[in-house]
């Protein structure tokens, strides 16, 4: 199991908000009323993550689609899709560096995202906490799925969290 875990890295915080930079300008070029933010582990910062940026875009719902295919269109390759949430990577699955999340500005999944970032970012304990558990799992998984399935909890304890709060 060794060689197929999920690679975490050290904290990469400069590189990664370049490299969120890079991909908000492309972003806001390709749907200029787009709204743009940098979620996941590496929006943190001070923890170990995946090397991948996660990019939140919020468009209306009925520009989901179109948003979504015309960041096909400049090199965007569509992962997967649930409702409400179309999610690309970029450059590619195998070697990914950027995670494109498509979803209705101010929705569920808009308010959620930011929600977890901005508690972990505010509470540098919970950060650490995620931190570890992150650790736990990715000596366990290669699979994505897995990964993220395993966190859910984790997540979902703090939105709870948050809007008691």
């Amino acid at each position: 199991m060794e060689d197929s875990c999920m690679q975490l890295v050290s904290s990469k915080d400069i590189e990664w908000k370049r490299r969120y930079h890079a991909h908000y300008v492309r972003l806001t070029e390709i749907w200029p009323n787009a709204y743009v933010e940098h979620i996941g582990s590496t929006a943190i910062g001070g923890i170990q993550s995946k090397d991948v940026v996660d990019i939140l875009v919020g468009v209306q719902p009925m520009d989901i689609e179109i948003t979504s295919s015309q960041l096909i269109n400049a090199g965007y390759m569509k992962e997967g899709a649930r409702a409400g949430h179309i999610w690309l990577c970029w450059p590619n699955p195998e070697s990914r560096d950027s995670v494109v999340h498509v979803v209705e500005m101010n929705g569920a999944q808009w308010q959620a995202r930011l929600a977890f970032r901005d508690a972990l970012r505010a509470n540098p304990v919970l950060a650490k906490e995620y931190e570890s558990l992150k650790i736990a799992i990715a000596q366990t998984t290669d699979d994505w799925g897995e990964y993220t399935q395993n966190k859910a909890q984790f997540v979902t304890t703090v939105l709870k969290n948050v809007t008691r709060g």
